[in-house]
């Protein structure tokens, strides 16, 4: 293996300085995102992401993992292009050229895949003029709670609610009016 070594050309070996270490850290990578201690590694990158990210699942190119995956993939394509016979000009610029397509696509996946994720967190307040079905029999004139079944923004909702009108059986057909400060709806028949 020394021989190998001693034998191979300067510029192969600045492939191999690349490749090794970043693909070794690059699979501690992957292994750490899976074992669910990969969230904290690009606050390595030194810029206060928060900052920078108004919305959540912004794109963000210039990441610690993305410069690893740029890296890693540089070195790789570099040792394999070198090695078919490329010269030195098109070693470097293919190599670059698939470590930035990698390195975006890889970008890419990451913000469709945190696009994806859902607070699951209902406003409330963001039901009123929506309908739904009395499912317990509301008492007249606020003088107690029943209950009510609505959908809205895509999620079955069983809530506490009153009226300040006449009592609502059980099967009518109600608007939401208003909210109470404990979540309570406030309903009118239709």
């Amino acid at each position: 293996m020394n021989d190998w070594w001693n034998t191979m050309p300067v510029f192969e070996k600045v492939f191999w300085f690349m490749a090794i270490p970043f693909s070794v850290v690059f699979i501690v990578q992957t292994i750490a995102t899976f074992a669910g201690l990969g969230d904290n590694m690009d606050d390595a990158d030194g810029f206060d992401n928060n900052e920078f990210d108004t919305l959540e699942g912004t794109f963000r190119l210039f990441t610690v993992k993305n410069f690893i995956i740029f890296f890693t993939v540089f070195g790789w394509s570099g040792i394999t292009l070198y090695n078919s016979g490329a010269n030195q000009f098109v070693t470097v610029l293919v190599s670059a050229l698939i470590g930035i397509i990698v390195m975006l696509v890889i970008a890419g996946l990451f913000y469709f895949i945190t696009r994806l994720a859902e607070s699951g967190n209902i406003d409330i307040k963001q039901a009123v003029g929506s309908t739904g079905q009395v499912y317990i029999p509301i008492p007249a004139n606020q003088k107690g709670k029943g209950k009510i079944h609505v959908t809205f923004k895509g999620s079955f909702l069983e809530a506490d609610a009153v009226t300040k009108g006449k009592a609502l059986q059980t099967g009518e057909s109600v608007k939401i009016v208003e909210t109470t400060a404990n979540n309570i709806f406030i309903v009118e028949k239709i």
